[in-house]
């Protein structure tokens, strides 16, 4: 068992794990927030004819040259088609089609003069500007042609790429399984936050923060509840999740204590410590082990603690395994407001508030910077790492932020 690896070894143990889900065909909508599984190529051109992007008149270029508003060009209108309807007329010279937006261009035309730019009555239309061949046409199979690979194996699919595959007649696609996460937290001072507060109780905060993390990245969090200090009692809701879940993660019971009991439960039902302590602040008391395919997160007890060790260890391992190919966090340079005065002894992770401002990125820290104070991370939406040994950091100072609030950026 490895102890006190810095964040570099533990994200390379962790990442060393290759355990995707595996793919499954689900209904289109279904497929949001998941990873597509497989290259979409088209079997159409889309658009698949040549089509107007707008309201107006279609018209032979060569019939308007000349135009202006002191010579207007007058045309005979031979027909009408909306959306949806195609001309059974050619237009010859000196003819001209009214035409709606998302219609096939009719024969002999290879220009649109939008309504703005035209007077018109139902038997001719005035043109007063001379336009190019193709000129507001959308072409046939300028958005995709038969063959294209339109989509790649590993993006994630959000409205647009719905949007794509609904085009494309895919009632159905291939994606990676979203990961099952156990979470459970242990703690005989703890009680469900519907349960009325007893002198020496907490709420168990910890299980819905991490829950709503799993979801926010698009995987699957289901909540095993509260496990008091018992290494059997622990063990035995580890034993009955290992046989379900894709993933356990534990909060409190991994640090020195006498009811410290976590790392010692992922030992007997068979896992084996991958490691144990990471030095970070705050977060340092983390304890990751596998099981078979499966990995066992064991993290501190204070909430704060808790979320960043998320962020830096959980996130990565559960986007890998649902098939993301980028997984790190957003990273940015930010000018400090304020300042952090204090020279660490230790690898540190600070809550800020980083906004954007005429081109640039500003940081501003919270005042409280407690492991046990979730309200401080109220507000956030960024990290920033400071190294052993450095500090302190001035107002107006450059540093590099990591982006919480941009899930889907990233590098």
């Amino acid at each position: 068992m490895r102890t006190n690896v810095t964040l570099e070894e533990a994200l390379d143990i962790l990442l060393s794990e290759n355990n995707q889900t595996e793919a499954i065909h689900v209904p289109l909508l279904d497929s949001l927030g998941s990873v597509l599984a497989e290259d979409i190529r088209s079997d159409m051109n889309m658009p698949p004819f040549d089509k107007s992007p707008l309201d107006g008149y279609a018209v032979r270029a060569e019939d308007i040259q000349g135009a202006s508003k002191e010579s207007p060009i007058t045309l005979q209108v031979i027909d009408f088609v909306p959306a949806g309807y195609v001309s059974a007329k050619k237009i010859e010279k000196g003819e001209a089609i009214r035409i709606m937006t998302g219609a096939k261009i009719p024969e002999g035309a290879d220009v649109v003069i939008r309504f703005e730019d035209t007077e018109f009555t139902d038997k001719d239309v005035k043109i007063y500007t001379p336009l190019p061949p193709n000129s507001n046409i959308s072409q046939l199979g300028e958005d995709m042609r038969v063959g294209d690979v339109v989509m790649k194996k590993g993006i994630r699919i959000d409205a647009p790429e719905v949007g794509i595959l609904s085009t494309l007649g895919k009632s159905f696609v291939q994606v990676y399984r979203k990961p099952r996460v156990a979470i459970l937290s242990t703690g005989d001072e703890l009680v469900d936050i519907q349960d009325a507060l007893t002198d020496g109780k907490i709420r168990n905060s910890n299980s819905y923060t991490i829950a709503a993390q799993i979801k926010k990245i698009g995987a699957k969090p289901l909540m095993l509840g509260i496990c008091d200090d018992g290494i059997e009692t622990i063990k035995e809701k580890l034993k009955s999740a290992l046989s379900w879940a894709d993933m356990i993660i534990t909060t409190g019971g991994v640090s020195v204590g006498d009811c410290d009991l976590v790392k010692e439960a992922f030992e007997q039902v068979g896992a084996e410590i991958l490691f144990w302590r990471v030095r970070m602040k705050p977060g340092t008391p983390i304890a990751v082990a596998k099981y078979e395919n499966k990995l066992l997160f064991g993290l501190s007890g204070n909430p704060a603690a808790a979320y960043i060790t998320f962020e830096q260890f959980v996130r990565p391992i559960v986007l890998k395994k649902m098939g993301r190919e980028k997984y790190k966090l957003m990273e940015v340079e930010s000018i400090l407001q304020g300042s952090f005065s204090k020279i660490s002894n230790q690898n540190r992770f600070v809550r800020a508030n980083t906004y954007y401002k005429d081109g640039k990125y500003y940081t501003q820290f919270p005042s409280k910077h407690s492991s046990g104070v979730l309200s401080s991370l109220s507000g956030t939406n960024s990290l920033f790492y400071i190294p052993a040994g450095t500090g302190p950091y001035e107002e107006g100072q450059k540093i590099i932020v990591q982006l919480l609030d941009y899930p889907e950026v990233l590098q």
